[in-house]
């Protein structure tokens, strides 16, 4: 991933960090590390918070979710596409062609329109979507 302008962060990659130990931990971490340093522009979205904070509730409880939800609205590398009525028609667009979750469908608008199609997760559903291209 060398030299890219800007990148959208699914939710894995804060949920691994967060929660998880190993080398998709590590390799999530490094992902976060290289945004911090300057090597490309990080964008995530608000509902990327949502589901980070639920699974933290679930798996390590409530203050722990407060915590990590906390620590992602501080980072100050991170900016947070704007999810709008327009961005939405897009996440329909794609939800009816490619067959995908909702939740999916708005990660991969918010890419398409932010971050020229560049997103940053361990989901392979991503992977069908014309004009996505997927790191990890």
């Amino acid at each position: 991933m060398s030299r890219l302008k800007n990148v959208y962060l699914d939710s894995n990659v804060f949920i691994y960090v967060s929660l998880y130990s190993g080398e998709v931990a590590e390799k999530s971490r490094s992902y976060l590390e290289r945004a911090s340093d300057g090597e490309f522009e990080a964008f995530t979205s608000p509902l990327v918070w949502d589901e980070v904070v639920h699974a933290a509730r679930k798996i390590a409880g409530f203050d722990e979710a407060i915590r990590i939800g906390k620590i992602i609205l501080r980072m100050p590398f991170l900016k947070f596409a704007l999810i709008d009525f327009d961005l939405i028609e897009e996440a329909q667009k794609l939800l009816e062609k490619y067959r995908i979750m909702p939740r999916d469908a708005i990660h991969a608008a918010c890419a398409l329109k932010y971050c020229d199609g560049r997103i940053i997760s361990n989901d392979k559903d991503f992977d069908v979507i014309e004009g996505l291209k997927r790191f990890f």
